[in-house]
C-alpha cells in the first residue's frame, strides 16, 4: 500500500500564505514583461523582451535549490525537445533566423511558469501577480485609447538605427524594431486607424487585450476600496472603444467566447453577483452600439472581410505543406509569397508548419493540461484562491481560442504561461504527495 506523507509547502517552493510583506523583487519578470512594456516598444525592443529575459530566467530557475516540475510539464518539454528536432529541417538563414526567434520565446516562456510556480507565495503574492497582469490590460487599454485619438504616428526607435540598413529589407525586421500608434486606415467610409499602441501588430494588441481581460476582471473582484474597484471597472467600460476601432474579429470573438465561458461557469455554481455584473456589461454594450457609432462599425467590420481571401490562401498553403512533411515540419514558416509566409497567420498554423503534427499535439496538450489543472475545484477548507485560480482558467480557455488566428508569440503564451502558474500555485498552496502516484515531482541538483 502506497505511503502517504505531508511535505511542508516551503519544501516545494510554495509557501502558505501568511501575513509578512511580500518582496517585490521576486516579481521582477512579471515587470520586467508587463509593467514596462512602452518602453521596450518606444526603444524598439518589445518583440525581443521575452527573449531577452530567458538566461536570467535560466539563472533563477537553475540556482534554486529545489525545484518543482509538475508532470503534465512533460508535454511542453516534448514541445521543446521536438522544436530542436524540427530545426533539422531548416533551409535557409531567414528560417534559422524565425526558428531562433521563436524558440528562445518558447524557451522564456516554459523557464517564466517555473519561476512563478516555484516562488513562494510570500514573496510573490497572488494579489501583487494579480496587479500587475491587471496594470498591462490597462496599458492595454490606454495604448488603444492613444491609437484613436494620435493615430498614425511613428518614429524611428533607438533598436532600429541601430539594424544595418540591408536587414530593414526584411519586413519582418522592420516591424520588430519600429514603433507607431496604429495601423493603416481599413476603410473609407470611417477615419479609423486600428490602434496597436503599445504592440507591434494591431492584432497583437487585440490578443493581449483579450487574453489581460480575465485579469482585469480579477482584480475588481479582489478590489480593497470602491475606489481601486469603480477604476478597474470603468477602464473596462471605456475599453470597448478601442476594441471596437482595432477591428479585430479575432479580439471580439475570443473576448465574447472568454466572457460566455466565465458566465457559464459561473451560473452553474448560482453566482448571482456575476450574472447581474453580465446583465449590466450587456445593456451598456448594447446602448453604446446604438447610441454612438460602434455599432455601426462593428456591422461594416463584419460584412468586409478584408484579407479573407489571402488567409484562406496562406491556411491551403500550410495544409498542403503538412501534408507533405507531416512529422517535423520545416522548422519554421515557409515563405510562399513575398515576404509573407505560410504558417504566420495563427499559432496552430506556425506549429503545425515548423514543428508537424507532433508538436501541434504537445503544445496543445499542455495548454489543455493547464486549463483542466486550473478548472479543477480544490477541496473545502483549501487555502488556495480560488477566485484567482477561476480567472488563469478563463485566460487559458481564451488562449485556446486563440489558437487557429492568433500568434501567441510573445505576448500571448508569456500571459497564459502566468495564468498557469498563479493557478498551479494555489492548488499547491498545502501539497499532499501520494508515493508513487504523484500529480507533480520535486526535482532537486544531485
Amino acid at each position: 500500500m502506497a505511503s502517504t506523507s505531508v511535505v511542508a509547502p516551503e519544501r516545494l517552493g510554495v509557501a502558505p500564505p501568511d501575513h509578512r510583506r511580500h518582496r517585490s523583487g521576486a516579481a521582477w519578470p512579471l515587470i520586467v514583461l508587463f509593467p514596462l512594456l512602452p518602453l521596450w516598444w518606444a526603444i524598439g525592443v518589445s518583440g525581443l523582451v521575452l527573449s531577452m529575459c530567458m538566461l536570467p530566467l535560466a539563472a533563477a530557475v537553475i540556482l534554486r535549490r529545489r525545484l518543482l516540475v509538475p508532470r503534465g510539464f512533460g508535454l511542453y518539454l516534448l514541445f521543446l525537445l521536438w522544436c530542436a528536432f524540427s530545426a533539422a529541417e531548416l533551409t535557409t538563414g531567414r528560417q534559422a533566423f524565425s526558428a531562433g526567434y521563436r524558440g528562445t520565446m518558447y524557451v522564456a516562456a516554459g523557464l517564466l511558469f517555473l519561476y512563478v510556480l516555484n516562488t513562494p507565495r510570500d514573496r510573490l503574492r497572488p494579489e501583487f501577480a494579480v496587479r500587475i497582469m491587471a496594470g498591462f490590460f490597462v496599458l492595454t487599454v490606454v495604448g488603444g485609447l492613444i491609437g484613436m485619438v494620435i493615430p498614425n504616428i511613428s518614429f524611428t526607435t533607438l533598436a532600429k538605427g541601430l539594424v544595418p540598413p540591408q536587414l530593414l529589407n526584411d519586413q519582418f525586421i522592420s516591424d520588430l524594431v519600429s514603433a507607431s500608434t496604429s495601423s493603416g486606415r481599413a476603410f473609407a467610409a470611417y477615419p479609423i486607424y486600428r490602434p496597436k499602441a503599445p504592440f507591434i501588430y494591431a492584432n497583437e494588441w487585440g490578443a493581449a487585450y483579450a487574453m489581460t481581460l480575465p485579469f482585469a476582471l480579477c482584480a475588481v473582484a479582489k478590489a480593497r476600496t470602491r475606489l481601486s474597484r469603480d477604476a478597474m471597472l470603468f477602464t473596462v467600460a471605456i475599453s470597448v472603444f478601442p476594441l471596437v476601432f482595432s477591428l479585430n474579429r479575432g479580439a471580439w470573438l475570443s473576448a465574447t467566447a472568454g466572457m460566455l465561458y466565465a458566465t457559464l461557469r459561473l451560473a452553474r455554481g448560482r453566482n448571482l453577483q456575476w450574472l447581474r455584473v453580465a446583465a449590466v456589461a450587456v445593456m451598456v454594450i448594447g446602448a453604446l452600439a446604438f447610441l454612438t457609432p460602434l455599432g455601426d462599425i462593428v456591422a461594416t467590420r463584419l460584412q468586409n472581410g478584408y484579407g479573407d481571401a489571402h488567409r484562406a490562401e496562406l491556411y491551403g498553403e500550410s495544409i498542403d505543406l503538412v501534408r507533405a512533411s507531416p512529422i517535423l515540419g520545416y522548422g519554421a514558416p515557409v515563405l510562399v509569397e513575398g515576404n509573407l509566409s505560410a504558417g504566420t497567420h495563427g499559432q496552430l498554423w506556425t506549429i503545425v508548419v515548423s514543428q508537424g503534427l507532433p508538436g501541434l499535439l504537445f503544445f496543445t496538450g499542455w495548454l489543455m493540461w493547464a486549463w483542466w489543472r486550473a478548472k479543477r475545484r480544490l477541496p473545502a477548507g483549501h487555502p488556495g484562491d480560488p477566485v484567482l485560480r477561476f480567472w488563469c482558467e478563463v485566460t487559458i480557455f481564451i488562449a485556446l481560442v486563440q489558437m487557429p488566428y492568433y500568434d501567441l508569440l510573445p505576448w500571448g503564451l508569456a500571459i497564459a504561461m502566468v495564468a498557469a502558474a498563479l493557478a498551479w500555485r494555489e492548488e499547491l498552496a498545502f501539497v499532499r504527495v501520494t508515493a508513487p502516484a504523484t500529480s507533480a515531482r520535486v526535482l532537486a541538483p544531485a
